[in-house]
């Protein structure tokens, strides 16, 4: 019984998106075109970067600002870089009745020089 009622007053939400190629100059998670790119990418190191934010009732909005993160978490990753290949972005948002958390994840790979 009390695992039921804890089911009740918790509720999580994930959601995983692909992207092949990201242009860190031009990257809109909303309206995404894939870049074409003149030479071929190789995949080389790996980078991985996480951005988590609560809320309090309805002192904020932890997801929008989830959402503005991603685009500082595209632009820190791969310094050297201006595209990113095989990317996968994480959103996990979960709620009780009184807090928030929204955290958003991007698992990329820097081009090899």
């Amino acid at each position: 019984m009390k695992i039921l009622l804890f089911l009740l007053l918790i509720s999580c939400t994930q959601k995983y998106e692909t992207y092949h190629v990201i242009d860190k100059q031009n990257f809109k998670k909303d309206n995404y075109e894939a870049p074409i790119t003149k030479k071929q990418l190789a995949s080389g190191e790996k980078s991985l970067s996480e951005y988590c934010e609560g809320q309090i009732l309805f002192s904020s909005n932890a997801k929008v600002s989830t959402d503005r993160a991603l685009s500082h978490l595209v632009d820190r990753a791969c310094p050297k870089n201006r595209y990113l290949l095989n990317s996968k972005v994480t959103e996990l948002w979960w709620t009780t009745i009184v807090y928030s958390r929204s955290c958003i994840e991007l698992e990329t790979y820097c081009p090899r020089n």
